[in-house]
């Protein structure tokens, strides 16, 4: 049997293929991701160890949040530095004051995009040994206006050693003159951040606070450990701060590098799963039509002795065979899509030092095992089914269709169905994006189930219009698709996926930007919005700004926003906000209001109550906030019901944001003007500040709605390409079986070119079919997610007609493409040859 397999694979190299490369693209992102994420981790693990060399020690604030790399820490007092400077076994210290810079070109123009990646500023070390940047030109900054930048942004702004810029920081812009240019350790870059190096008073002044810094770097003494240094140091500043080793602060920062690198390799891997799952069905099909094809052959070897087991044995075999073969095909192509995947995030500003390739055994093991059991599962149900056939099926005739209605299939495709609309339903509810995924499938499984009874119908009406208009070509695809109505759901099945999420995607977005659009008309009173894009505190546009505009005439309102990442109660709030408390609700629709707004004071907070929640914070109410410097009660002062989704679930006032976060940006400030032109004099000054009137700040928005769908439609084309492939897979297969039939069709006078659109159309009505399959459910799916995100400011639903008319248009175009292969190979088919098989 082992020999029959073999050669069974070696004279249909064309069918091995094709079933393959379903496979090797799902594998080859699979491992693409892996690869690369694997590769930067190593990339910057090596940086991060090269830039935490010379540190022995690190003391910092001692913050009650859970914080991760990046974020804001409880400054210290600067006497810190002298005691700790005296503890023994210390041998050089330098302090470390960082903050938002951004820097600016000659034109002008913003250096790099503050939204995708961070804008550092920092002190220049001056101990070289503790200082994680080297020079590449020039000299360290020595005078109050001079300022070292990092490489690739030096070379992205066209700057050089001497030149003079504009830096943006939470101070007035400012002109500096460019002395040195330095890489992160070995890269250009940490990681695409502008970095801009200031005099340790310039930077104290423009992004500190004066008698503070935000840490200390330790270098020991030669013979001193870094535990018996840490341990000294804690003895001198006991609780006023914490103190960590130096290789601890390169393992902290490496994890917390991981964490973040890993949520864009989840992101990645779920498409790699749907082309994956994709890819199982085109699988499964495949088998399914070959087991067919083949019931003769298997009857015959039941009849000269083989068992059941070893019929289902040899075609698990071929299956084996092709997913080892695909696999380890899409492992080495990995590399090139690994790269491809660098380059479109070098593409978005994050700069990837190069470096080999990194090709982790568990990679290797996860591809190969992906492929692997996919495969093999998708052809377990094939391969059951051959191990049944009866030896007695080698004397007679065996047809290859199978009817697609039955009462079991029905009853079990709509309660697999139902399953999973609850399951999905329940994990929207719950926010669990797990349980929402598993219910997802089992829709897909269970819509699959209900394909053939549907198949029929459907592609019998589909094809109407086709039989009418297109003569015996249209009549013979019209029933080619419905006289086996399982291969023609099985085979509409993938592209059903594909289509389903776009859909989904599609209808989503169009009802997040109509929410954004209706939301601006109807509760934001204000003329223009200044926006900077900032989404958390890490960037945004100097107070000075909005200090101006409140002295500026033609102005007559203005707002600031702020942003926070705090704990309430204990529960982590990623946006807490400030505004100003006198002039938030003449910008905003809140509502109905209760308490007073302008009494928060220093220690009022607002909460947004909805009508009739019993168990909402009532007026006098304490909640407990937690920021990086310490925990400190709020008292309830005011309660609203509207706009929570423009101003959150609870805001303080500007002054009490400002006692408790350092260094605060607006990210954005709402304005009452005449003109935007009063507005954009004073915004001039600012790169980062864009006025926009309210269609302007709804489109800006939707720009960056628009840019997320075309990635997401992006890695959604990986598997509609192997959904095509599926139905040209399938077409092939199919022209094999009707061979005879066709060299029928050809002696009675059908021409090649009928022979052609018969095929041809056959494909449209597949296509069609498993894109209306497809509508369906990513409608239901788009309906589902919008209900679920009513209460977080979604609560709209909008049907892109447009653009579910060019998905349709679209479907119909795929099934021609997928058919121009089978097409051309159903109208070569040799006369004599096909009327003289059997």
């Amino acid at each position: 049997m082992f020999r029959i397999t073999l050669k069974e694979l070696a004279a249909k190299k064309l069918r091995l293929l094709s079933t393959a490369l379903a496979v090797f693209l799902g594998v080859a992102f699979l491992a693409g991701t892996l690869v690369l994420t694997d590769t930067v981790m190593n990339t910057f693990d090596g940086l991060l160890v090269d830039a935490h060399e010379g540190t022995d020690a690190y003391v910092r604030g001692d913050s009650p949040l859970d914080l991760s790399f990046g974020e804001q820490r409880p400054r210290l007092d600067s006497t810190l530095v002298d005691r700790v400077r005296a503890v023994d076994g210390v041998d050089q210290v330098a302090i470390n004051i960082t903050g938002y810079a951004q820097l600016l070109d000659k034109s002008g123009k913003l250096v790099g995009d503050a939204k995708n990646t961070p804008m550092f500023g920092l002190n220049w070390v001056g101990v070289d040994t503790l200082n994680p940047y080297n020079l590449a030109q020039g000299r360290a900054p020595v005078a109050d206006d001079e300022i070292v930048i990092d490489k690739h942004s030096a070379e992205e702004g066209t700057l050089a050693v001497g030149d003079r810029t504009t830096v943006l920081t939470r101070s007035e812009p400012r002109e500096f003159t460019i002395v040195g240019i330095a890489k992160f350790a070995d890269a250009d870059s940490a990681g695409g951040a502008t970095s801009v190096m200031f005099t340790d008073a310039t930077a104290q002044a423009l992004m500190g606070e004066p008698g503070k810094v935000d840490g200390i770097d330790i270098k020991a003494k030669a013979g001193v450990s870094q535990e018996s240094l840490v341990a000294a140091i804690e003895g001198e500043v006991g609780n006023d701060a914490q103190t960590i080793t130096g290789k601890a602060l390169t393992k902290e920062d490496q994890d917390s590098l991981h964490e973040n690198i890993n949520g864009f390799a989840t992101f990645m891997l779920v498409f790699a799963g749907i082309a994956m799952f994709v890819g199982a069905f085109i699988i499964n099909n495949t088998f399914s039509i070959t087991v067919a094809q083949r019931t003769r052959e298997m009857a015959m070897l039941r009849a000269v002795g083989a068992s059941g087991r070893q019929v289902m044995r040899a075609v698990l075999a071929e299956a084996v065979a092709v997913g080892l073969l695909a696999s380890a095909a899409g492992l080495a192509a990995g590399i090139g899509v690994a790269m491809l995947l660098k380059s479109l995030l070098a593409s978005v500003g994050l700069d990837i030092p190069s470096g080999a390739p990194v090709i982790a055994s568990s990679t290797v093991i996860a591809a190969m095992a992906t492929g692997l059991i996919v495969t093999f599962m998708s052809a377990l149900l094939p391969a059951r089914r051959a191990s049944k056939v009866p030896p007695i099926a080698a004397l007679r005739d065996v047809a290859a269709e199978r009817t697609g209605w039955s009462k079991r299939r029905t009853v079990g495709g709509l309660l697999i169905v139902s399953s999973g609309v609850a399951v999905l339903l329940a994990g929207l509810d719950a926010a669990k994006p797990a349980t929402v995924g598993l219910g997802a499938v089992a829709v897909f499984i269970g819509v699959s189930v209900l394909g053939p009874v549907l198949a029929k119908p459907v592609s019998r009406l589909l094809g109407a219009p086709l039989a009418h208009l297109r003569g015996m070509a249209g009549m013979l695809a019209r029933e080619n698709a419905v006289r086996n109505p399982k291969r023609t759901a099985r085979t509409a099945a993938s592209l059903m996926i594909g289509v389903a999420l776009v859909s989904f995607i599609a209808i989503f977005a169009a009802s997040a930007k109509s929410s954004l659009s209706s939301s601006v008309k109807e509760d934001y009173h204000g003329t223009h919005i200044v926006d900077s894009g900032a989404f958390d505190g890490t960037f945004g546009i100097s107070p000075r700004l909005a200090e101006t505009l409140r002295h500026t005439p033609g102005v007559s309102t203005v707002s600031e926003h702020r942003i926070a990442n705090v704990e309430i109660d204990g529960e982590s709030e990623s946006f807490f906000n400030g505004y100003d408390p006198t002039t938030i609700a003449t910008v905003f629709d809140l509502g109905h209001t209760t308490g007073d707004l302008a009494s928060l004071g220093a220690d009022g907070i607002a909460v947004f109550v909805e009508a009739g929640d019993k168990d909402a914070p009532a007026l006098g109410d304490t909640m407990m906030v937690t920021f990086p410097s310490g925990t400190k009660p709020f008292v309830v002062r005011a309660t609203f019901d509207n706009s929570d989704e423009w101003v959150g679930s609870k805001f303080v006032s500007v002054a009490a944001f400002d006692a408790n976060v350092p260094s605060p940006l607006d990210a954005q400030v709402f304005v009452i003007a005449d003109s935007a032109s009063t507005i954009e004099q004073v915004a001039d000054a600012y790169p980062i500040a864009e006025v926009l009137d309210k269609q302007g700040f709804v489109d800006s928005k939707n720009e960056n709605i628009d840019m997320m769908l075309k990635l997401i439609y992006a890695l959604l084309g990986l598997a509609v390409v192997i959904a095509l492939l599926g139905i040209t897979n399938t077409l092939a297969l199919s022209i094999h079986e009707r061979r005879r039939e066709i060299g029928l069709l050809r002696a009675v006078g059908m021409s090649r070119s009928q022979v052609r659109s018969a095929v041809r159309y056959e494909s449209v009505i597949i296509a069609l079919f498993g894109t209306f399959l497809g509508l369906a459910v990513g409608f239901f799916f788009g309906w589902a997610m919008v209900g679920a995100l009513k209460d977080q400011g979604i609560s709209t639903f909008a049907v892109p007609t447009g653009a579910l008319i060019v998905v349709t248009v679209g479907g119909a175009f795929a099934g021609v493409l997928a058919a121009i292969s089978p097409s051309r190979r159903a109208a070569n088919v040799d006369v004599l040859k096909a009327v003289a098989s059997s």
